[in-house]
């Protein structure tokens, strides 16, 4: 087989119209067009400059497993439990709930550099006023800005709380880690 030069390789690959598979190789692509789009199956994508467009009329579909059905005497929010994005607990009484410490927040989350963030949601299925779930930042590593308490959903004509509250962890430092209250 004769050798191709890298420039002649290019200009192959930029006029290929079909599938390439590169199943365990490394590659780096400076612009990458396609008329069917682009399926990543594993290790994630990862865009490390620039900005990132999810452009499309069809709007974006994200999967969501099953949420954390927390039990009401559970101890501890998991990092585990927040990867599910959704974490759902049928409050019996007030609950002060901790999370993991910043070291184990990060790992399990995969922030593995200052700036990384992950949003989950918490919602409180009771119906019964002053039955609030609150998070607490008694872990190590970990502070909470913002109200921590997500409160019982009340159905009276004056209620202003819906039983739910997003929260975005966001690393700080090595295994430090602020949870932000944003909704």
């Amino acid at each position: 087989m004769a050798r191709v030069g890298l420039a002649r390789l290019e200009y192959l690959m930029e006029r290929m119209d079909r599938n390439i598979d590169l199943e365990g190789s490394d590659v780096v692509v400076n612009k990458l067009t396609s008329d069917l789009g682009v399926t990543v199956t594993a290790g994630g994508l990862i865009v490390t400059a620039g900005a990132t467009y999810l452009k499309g009329t069809e709007g974006i579909v994200r999967y969501q497993g099953a949420p954390a059905a927390l039990t009401a005497h559970q101890h501890a929010i998991t990092g585990t439990n927040m990867l599910t994005g959704i974490l759902t607990c049928a409050a019996t009484g007030s609950h002060s709930k901790p999370t993991d410490d910043g070291p184990t927040l990060c790992t399990a989350l995969g922030l593995g550099a200052n700036g990384d963030s992950f949003d989950f949601s918490l919602l409180n299925t009771s119906t019964t006023g002053g039955q609030n779930v609150t998070l607490n930042d008694s872990a190590s590593g970990v502070t909470l800005v913002g109200n921590p308490i997500v409160a019982a959903r009340d159905d009276t004509d004056d209620a202003i709380s819906v039983g739910v509250g997003k929260f975005r962890v966001r690393r700080t430092g090595e295994g430090v880690v602020v949870i932000y209250r944003i909704g």
